[in-house]
């Protein structure tokens, strides 16, 4: 039987499957890629557009403009790309998701004047898919140690720290998503508003691998006798965990918003997301396996011990508090060519974690003692886009492109972890009411991070890795008029 000695070790597992940190309570809300193909290849700067189904995300009050019924359905495709570097080695990694994305149904009331909307539908708003892997050779020592017991003997703690090969691949699948119903009117001939209410939900399913080899037997140790004599070899192999988290969302979020025509040519759109709470249940599992050999000279021969061990599993859940969220954007159309622009502004220091009801206070110590790190290492950021669509061949085609720019909500970050896409899409109208769109947007980002098992020296920019992204995300749909 052998057991994993480090102090530090212990200490990160509890804390990475149990509660999360406001990094990630962070990264799980920013950044979300919102819904609609025509939306996608226009940037996303859609908030003063809104006039399809997927207004019920950008603008409620866009709906009011829609005169007849649509139906409306996508898919989508993220390909997903890094580069990292850690410990003066590169590793690339890739991996696509396929997903449905969207299904709606607009429908508008006959009234006497102006208009009355409905929207009803489902969709998945923010994509949670990522993927890494790193590699590198350890010179220095990460305090990892076993304390080594078996069948034949009692070891003590050997150290199986430094001068191996290091490999962690990650990778998360999930999303959020929402049932939304929608409403919207005009108010007087040149104002509309509207409200969704969205029953927010989703779920993720992140694995981690960790492997640590020793192909050239560098922790090796003698073992000698009560007369100093030597009576054995001993040789790490390999240790490999696996990590497992399975997490459910859970919410309820209210959106409303207006449209102001100012002329028949340009709109000007206000959407204020209120804050809500975002209940999140975790189910985590911690497994590992040690290998290591044994040469006894007694008997000239090896004996290999290949040890596996559940290190735990349980059940954990808590709240997240997301703060207001302000959208606005201006559309100008000239018939044949459309363009627009919108920003997006979030506190990100007012988000907070929270204790269900019911629930041990002293179970939540570590959580919430996360939340001053909201104000001490966040930022309110405004996010930014623009985009616009020519209309070919007598309305026919559609072609459309954007450009949006999403800051890092960590305050004082250089410029390069802030994230920039560039989208392209297209429509073809197949007859009067029903259009085939496709949208394309490709995402740019870096990052540096320090993870379990790295050398315990923090503040070693060595030992961070280095991470490059670039993401595609194909869109495909059809939206029926009725």
């Amino acid at each position: 039987m052998r057991t994993i000695w480090t102090t530090i070790l212990v200490f990160l597992i509890a804390l990475t499957v149990q509660a999360q940190t406001s990094e990630e309570a962070v990264n799980l809300m920013e950044d979300q890629t919102g819904i609609g193909i025509r939306a996608a290849g226009m940037g996303n700067a859609y908030t003063g557009v809104a006039d399809d189904y997927s207004a019920v995300y950008w603008n409620p009050a866009g709906l009011a403009q829609i005169r007849q019924g649509q139906f409306y359905v996508s898919l989508q495709n993220l390909n997903y790309e890094d580069k990292a570097t850690y410990l003066h080695e590169t590793t690339d990694g890739q991996k696509s998701f396929t997903k449905f994305s969207t299904l709606g149904f607009v429908y508008p009331f006959p009234v006497v004047r102006g208009s009355l909307v409905l929207a009803l539908g489902y969709q998945r708003f923010k994509s949670l898919d990522s993927y890494l892997q790193f590699a590198g050779n350890l010179t220095q020592s990460n305090n990892l140690a076993f304390d080594i017991s078996n069948d034949r003997g009692d070891y003590g703690i050997l150290d199986f720290d430094r001068d191996v090969q290091q490999k962690q691949t990650i990778t998360n699948d999930g999303y959020l998503r929402s049932w939304n119903i929608a409403v919207a009117m005009d108010l007087s001939p040149n104002f509309s508003a509207g409200v969704t209410l969205d029953f927010i939900g989703g779920s993720s399913q992140y694995n981690r691998t960790y492997s640590q080899d020793d192909p050239n037997g560098n922790n090796s140790y003698d073992i000698y006798d009560d007369n100093n004599q030597k009576i054995e070899e001993f040789y790490y192999n390999y240790y490999d965990l696996y990590q497992k988290l399975t997490t459910d969302y859970s919410g309820i979020g209210i959106k409303v918003g207006g449209m102001f025509h100012i002329t028949p040519q340009i709109r000007a759109g206000l959407t204020v997301a209120l804050p809500y709470s975002l209940t999140l249940t975790e189910t985590w599992s911690k497994d590992d396996e040690l290998s290591y050999d044994i040469y006894s000279l007694a008997d000239d021969a090896t004996y290999n011990y290949v040890e596996p061990s559940n290190l735990g599993d349980g059940q954990f859940d808590y709240k997240i508090n997301v703060p207001f969220k302000f959208s606005g954007g201006v559309s100008y159309d000239l018939g044949k060519i459309l363009v627009s622009a919108s920003a997006e502004y979030q506190d990100w220091t007012q988000m907070e974690f929270e204790k269900p009801d019911n629930r041990d206070e002293r179970d939540y110590t570590d959580l919430l003692n996360q939340n001053p790190l909201f104000d001490q290492n966040y930022k309110a950021t405004l996010t930014y886009a623009v985009g616009g669509e020519v209309k070919l061949f007598n309305n026919s085609l559609l072609v459309r492109g954007g450009y949006r720019y999403v800051p890092s909500p960590f305050k004082n970050m250089d410029k390069k972890y802030d994230k920039r896409y560039l989208s392209a899409g297209v429509g073809y109208r197949i007859d009067r009411n029903t259009v085939i769109n496709a949208s394309y947007t490709y995402g740019m980002w870096e990052k540096a991070q320090l993870y379990d098992y790295d050398p315990p020296d923090w503040t070693a920019t060595l030992m961070q890795t280095n991470e490059k992204y670039r993401t595609g995300l194909l869109r495909v749909g059809m939206r029926v008029s009725f």
